[in-house]
């Protein structure tokens, strides 16, 4: 009797992450995705070296290294007065340093080069259309309802829908995300259109009384990336992701902004918005057969720019865990083992660094002494802990 495959509801970075991280450990997965077709949300990434080494290893950081960009240096700036606070060499030296490159992409590169990578397993199945509506732990394994009436089972279940996850509910209680009164802001221009007073090759990120702007090239140095995160009362479930923006909502957050900041908010970029929010620490990640992976069960902030990195870490890890325990439970109960601590510390981190970029008055002074006084080797000294990782062989 052929043995059941392993189930993953959502086809975003986490599920395809997940379902090569199975495949790879001869696992089979059939994976169902509710959108028509596979697409991601968003605009840009930044690739740290601990996400490319699970690319390699879950064997598609071939399909996506071509459309990454090399940022020659990461700048940090004051957002009002423009002076550069701190610069961090990136190349050669940063890849000797941590044994793998730092590179920014756009995520739907991303998507699309995991994707590739799955359809060229004989392993996985990708279904879209296809809502997960309930799913049950059985004794042998697991049994969903999808859209439509039709009833489908597994050996075992991978709930990565995201932080609004509808299956969280039946793993770990009911956990909405929370808000941090937080206005996130995303938007993209051609990279010809950057103005010539903005370092364009740069990953630089401006810090301002009450918020902050990160900029870089993406999809291969033709468009260019910008986010926003400002102070804003606003419930966290508020403002979706397909909310739009405009340059003014944007350009308002920041009247102190130095002429080059403020003429790069300017800009006609398609402001996106939506609310900042992320999870808090839940009680568990799995129940028998079935486990959250990614946002579903660690959301965080992207202030340490490591949500995709943590859902890649985690399909290396259940994978893994899939390959060697003596059946799903326990093969859950060791990955969630393995994973709860670096996930809630990345969480916590991203809570401290919101408070930093966005300090005012004497707190700011005192930062930006800081970061002048300190060497760009320390910096990425404090970073070791994230970008030093190594995926499970």
């Amino acid at each position: 009797m052929t043995e059941l495959p392993v189930l993953i509801a959502g086809g975003g970075i986490a599920g395809l992450a997940a379902a090569l991280g199975l495949a790879r450990q001869g696992q089979r997965v059939r994976l169902f995705e509710q959108a028509a077709a596979f697409a991601e949300i968003g605009a840009g990434l930044q690739m740290s070296p601990n996400g490319v080494r699970v690319l390699r290893a879950l064997g598609a950081w071939e399909q996506i290294e071509t459309s990454c960009v090399i940022p020659s240096e990461i700048h940090v700036r004051d957002g009002g007065s423009g002076a550069l606070l701190q610069r961090i060499r990136l190349g050669r030296p940063f890849e000797e340093r941590f044994g793998a490159p730092y590179r920014v992409c756009h995520r739907a590169d991303l998507l699309t080069g995991l994707l590739a990578a799955t359809r060229s397993s004989a392993e996985i199945e990708t279904m879209t259309g296809q809502t997960v509506e309930t799913a049950a732990d059985t004794q042998t394994g697991v049994r969903l309802d999808l859209s439509g009436g039709r009833t489908i089972e597994g050996k075992a279940l991978i709930a990565a829908d995201g932080i609004r996850s509808r299956l969280r509910a039946a793993i770990a209680g009911e956990a909405p995300p929370a808000g941090h009164g937080i206005a996130l802001y995303r938007g993209l221009i051609a990279f010809a259109d950057v103005p010539p007073g903005i370092a364009a090759d740069c990953v630089t990120l401006w810090l301002c009384p009450g918020g902050h702007v990160v900029h870089y090239p993406v999809s291969n140095w033709q468009r260019f990336n910008i986010v926003v995160a400002a102070e804003h009362r606003t419930d966290a479930d508020a403002v979706g992701w397909q909310s739009p923006a405009t340059g003014a909502d944007v350009t308002g957050h920041f009247p102190s902004a130095c002429n080059d900041l403020a003429g790069l908010l300017a800009a006609q970029a398609g402001w996106q918005r939506w609310a900042g929010a992320d999870l808090p620490v839940l009680p568990r990640w799995s129940r028998g057969h079935m486990a959250l992976i990614g946002d579903a069960a660690h959301a965080t902030l992207p202030f340490l720019a490591q949500g995709a990195m943590m859902a890649l870490e985690d399909a290396a890890v259940l994978g893994r865990a899939m390959a060697t325990a003596p059946d799903p439970a326990a093969a859950f109960a060791a990955y969630e083992r393995d994973r709860r601590p670096r996930t809630a510390r990345i969480q916590a981190e991203s809570r401290r660094m919101g408070r930093v970029y966005h300090a005012r008055g004497a707190f700011a002074l005192a930062r930006n002494l800081a970061l002048r006084l300190g060497s760009a080797s320390y910096a990425m000294d404090r970073l070791s802990w994230i970008y030093r990782w190594e995926p499970p062989v």
